[in-house]
């Protein structure tokens, strides 16, 4: 299996009609827009590639999800919502057989999140959505 990209995934986003576009965001890193199916994004303010890919897979998670939210909404509501696109972004980005092979050859966390270019914690996450929805890793490279 090829090994996931920053590069890749914007040209899958701009396949599926989502226009990935440099903005100066002031109040936050990235953010998407579902009328005109846009994400901004500044680049400047993300340290590494890793975490300029874990934002873009999490943004696309909302137009998988349809999980969007008005900034002025109840912060349940937008809880739910970001729960809804991580969870549909690690089910498209970060597969669950992918994920346990790599887990089950040895890799640990760091190197596991390096393969699918995220960050650690997102890795992480993945992890524990999984283990929620009833996936086994087994015991011996569990990413906890």
């Amino acid at each position: 299996m090829a090994q996931h990209s920053l590069k890749g995934t914007l040209k899958e986003m701009t396949r599926e009609g989502i226009t990935v576009a440099e903005c100066p965001l002031k109040g936050s890193r990235c953010l998407a827009l579902q009328n005109g199916r846009l994400v901004g994004v500044n680049t400047a303010r993300f340290d590494s590639t890793a975490e300029l890919h874990t934002a873009l897979i999490h943004e696309d998670g909302h137009f998988a999800s349809g999980a969007f939210y008005l900034p002025y909404s109840p912060y349940q509501l937008k809880e739910q919502a970001e729960y809804r696109a991580d969870k549909a972004a690690i089910l498209k980005h970060i597969p669950y057989a992918e994920l346990a092979a790599r887990l089950r050859a040895g890799d640990s966390p760091s190197e596991a999140a390096e393969y699918f270019c995220v960050t650690e914690d997102y890795l992480r996450k993945a992890y524990a959505l999984y283990r929620e929805l009833g996936y086994d890793f087994g015991e011996k490279n569990a990413a906890e």
